[in-house]
């Protein structure tokens, strides 16, 4: 007997000596006081174990068979060997339509020595309100891991955010973290949504420098003649949207990778589109305000502004150098009068 029918049978007891009510039996243990004339019968005819529930002991009506466990765990140890429990059990449900909750597989998993119990670290941070219209802030980061597997080199995710909705706007494939793949996921929100009010990043160098003189960094112009502001984060927290979307994109998108048979950057971009739709209609929230904070391109050339911009004074005989290699500008009768000259 459980402590709670240990509990039930010294009511039941003062109910049958007359010592209490049935009603007042009844209000004590949360059930009518004709459950507490059943219970009372069965006491007296059966004895204590007589208010024992029937069903204990019994196979549970939504309880899975052991064949349905079965397959489920052989498609985990093949299929989706290293999946969470989550993203598991919906792949399950679409792929396969065996239905089983999330919580009821973690369970079999962990049986199974297939999911280990993972310890929530307490660490606090100041959490800061979301911005209340979509484009009005655009997290950014750069994700590098082993995307197609260990087996394969290191690629990175630049991944583009909205802080008001969490909803991805770019995700570009590059082998590094570079400045051009930088470009190319801000070109690619650009085109699809116009430009945000503000762009927040952690300090790369593609954002950053240690000279003071941030008006020469490649990104810093762009960004200034698109009219973004920039706004750099002091630590990952800081940008904490992205960081935790770089977390489900690795725990997802390397599955969805891998069961797919991708393997090269340029297959990830392709499927990129279809998973950004499918990830959106998962995660992403509602805006507090319906206003777009988006303004228009009408005017930008994009060619112009996201690019590597270098200077370069000509010389004697007009000429300049650029990546140790010495060029000429042709067509000039008098090189001297160009000589000091700024080249872009």
């Amino acid at each position: 007997m459980s402590l709670r029918d240990l509990d039930r049978l010294e009511i039941l007891r003062a109910v049958e000596n007359k010592q209490i009510t049935q009603i007042a039996a009844g209000q004590m243990l949360k059930i009518s006081d004709r459950q507490v004339r059943t219970l009372v019968r069965r006491l007296r005819e059966e004895g204590p174990t007589g208010i024992i529930s029937k069903l204990v002991g019994q196979r549970g009506n939504r309880r899975k068979s052991d064949e349905f466990k079965e397959q489920v765990l052989n498609l985990m140890r093949s299929k989706y060997q290293g999946f969470k429990p989550k993203f598991a059990s919906e792949k399950l449900q679409q792929l396969n339509a065996l239905t089983v909750s999330r919580e009821t597989l973690r369970n079999w998993m962990i049986e199974n020595h297939l999911w280990l119990v993972q310890k929530k670290k307490n660490r606090v941070h100041p959490t800061r309100p979301r911005r209340e219209s979509f484009g009005e802030l655009i997290q950014a980061d750069g994700s590098p891991d082993h995307w197609f597997g260990v087996e394969y080199p290191k690629a990175n995710a630049t991944v583009f955010i909205d802080d008001a909705t969490s909803r991805l706007t770019s995700l570009y494939f590059s082998p590094t973290e570079t400045l051009n793949g930088y470009f190319h996921g801000l070109e690619e929100h650009l085109n699809q949504y116009g430009r945000p009010l503000a762009l927040y990043t952690d300090r790369s160098s593609v954002f950053s420098s240690s000279k003071q003189q941030s008006d020469k960094i490649h990104m810093q112009k762009a960004l200034k003649r698109l009219g973004i502001q920039p706004i750099l984060a002091y630590s990952p927290q800081a940008k904490g949207r992205v960081e935790r979307a770089n977390r489900t994109l690795q725990d997802r998108l390397k599955c969805e990778f891998r069961l797919r048979g991708i393997t090269t950057i340029e297959e990830a971009n392709v499927y990129c589109k279809e998973f950004m739709k499918e990830y959106n209609e998962n995660f992403s929230k509602k805006p507090m305000s319906a206003f777009d904070a988006h303004r228009s391109l009408e005017g930008y050339d994009l060619d112009r502004i996201l690019c590597r911009e270098e200077e370069r004074t000509l010389n004697s005989f007009a000429t300049f150098q650029f990546n140790n290699n010495s060029y000429q500008i042709q067509g000039i009768s008098e090189y001297r009068r160009l000589k000091g000259k700024k080249l872009k």
